[in-house]
């Protein structure tokens, strides 16, 4: 080869290395400036979701039987205001961001379940559920809104591939999950374990950096907090073995039997019922609420359970025994309707109330320890993600006096609800996928 052509082919090479590096920069630096607004919009939603959620309480404490009226109007203008902002914002996030991940060859397709129009209606719809009363949590459409917000950056890369769309529809969801519990490393775990299943060597790095920028803002704006409140209870012993196990196979059976009902609605619901959810859904949205009103005279089961779950463990106090069946049912019925809303924050309140009926037979053991080891044992059954549960749980308790009763609790409860043979969120993917074809 001459010199000149000998010149010209390294000038080439070094050419094409200098291009695909400020291509992967500018990959990167949209990634992070992404995971920065993520951040932001979830302190917004946080924010706004308390004070929404905050007027529903003012109205019930001004008259204990406002709830009759308030949650079955709410729900109705709330599945109006979906309706009229369009498809794609019901349920809660994370199957339609974990679908999206399967259809980055085809961004047609993956606009239909992530852009910046649903995730506008998500917010509100999420903020109009909690102002209403149902029994929901503003995490997994957090998810999906910091994977909309992400996706709709790809446009700005100079060079938009599938694998690069995937890098931000995972950075997104993780970093909604970082900014909406305030816990970094759970959302990194998330990523890795619930969304993606498997993560490719050139994502991790700029996913661990977004979703460290999502969790600064957060800390930025919000301080450093915990949302269940702190837990300080002795370490592992010997002693927790029985209560490991016994909590955690009942929310193992508690959380697998939620999955299994919702997914397979059309088993017990009877025909006609399933008929008139379909013909008359307002009329069904609005029976759910005053249902789930009714429920709500009984026990407080109304939001994501965050507060009373709080007050609680700073009280050191077990839940009540009728908690947990009520909140069930409240779950429940608020799947049923469709609306926007998430099971994260009420499964942990819920797993609260499990470890709550073990109180009485351990009563050398501190309640919150219990109810500790419900809570992670009820996430880990319902979302089949048992790192993610206990390092979810760990961070945002700050119980980290409590790893080896995490793990093992989310690892029993989750081996116990695979016996119903359903995944929640893979089941729902699949129903959104099914959809889009």
């Amino acid at each position: 080869m001459s010199v000149p052509r000998l010149l010209r082919h390294y000038w080439l090479r070094l050419s094409h290395t200098v291009q695909q590096a400020s291509t992967s920069s500018r990959q990167t630096a949209l990634l992070w400036l992404g995971a920065a607004l993520v951040g932001l919009v979830a302190v917004l939603l946080a924010k706004a979701a308390e004070y929404a959620f905050g007027l529903f309480s003012w109205a019930q404490g001004q008259w204990r039987f406002a709830p009759l009226l308030l949650v079955p109007a709410g729900g109705v203008a709330a599945l109006w205001l979906m309706r009229r902002l369009g498809e794609g914002a019901q349920g809660s996030g994370i199957p339609q961001t974990k679908a999206a991940l399967e259809t980055t060859h085809a961004p047609a397709r993956t606009s239909q379940l992530l852009s910046l129009r649903i995730a506008l209606a998500k917010f509100i719809g999420i903020v109009a559920g909690l102002a209403s009363g149902f029994v929901l949590g503003r995490e997994g459409p957090t998810v999906q809104i910091g994977a909309s917000l992400m996706h709709s950056l790809h446009g700005f890369a100079r060079i938009d591939t599938p694998l690069f769309r995937r890098q931000l529809i995972l950075a997104g969801g993780a970093a909604g999950i970082a900014a909406a519990f305030n816990t970094p490393l759970a959302g990194i775990v998330f990523a890795f374990e619930e969304l993606a299943r498997s993560v490719e060597e050139q994502t991790s790095g700029k996913l661990l950096g977004a979703v460290i920028i999502a969790g600064v803002v957060s800390l930025a704006l919000l301080g450093d907090y915990v949302y269940f409140g702190r837990i300080h209870v002795p370490g592992f012993s010997a002693a927790m073995l029985l209560p490991i196990v016994l909590i955690g196979g009942v929310a193992g059976l508690v959380g697998g039997i939620f999955s299994w009902t919702c997914i397979h609605a059309q088993r017990w619901l009877p025909a006609s019922v399933q008929q008139w959810r379909t013909q008359a859904p307002y009329r069904f949205v609005a029976l759910c609420g005053l249902l789930i009103a009714l429920l709500g005279l009984l026990a407080p089961i109304h939001g994501s359970g965050a507060e009373i779950t709080s007050a609680a463990i700073n009280q050191g106090s077990a839940l009540p025994w009728y908690f947990t069946p009520l909140k069930w049912a409240g779950m429940v019925l608020t799947f049923l309707t469709g609306l926007p809303g998430g099971i994260f924050a009420p499964s942990l309140s819920l797993g609260a109330g499990v470890g709550s009926w073990f109180a009485p037979l351990f009563a050398t053991t501190p309640p919150v320890k219990l109810m500790a080891i419900g809570m992670v044992g009820l996430l880990a059954a319902v979302t089949r993600a048992p790192l993610t549960a206990a390092v979810i749980m760990m961070e945002m308790t700050d119980g980290h006096d409590m790893v080896i009763s995490s793990l093992a609790a989310a690892m029993l409860a989750s081996a116990v609800a695979r016996q119903f043979k359903v995944n929640l969120y893979h089941a729902l993917a699949d129903q959104a996928l099914s959809r889009l074809r």
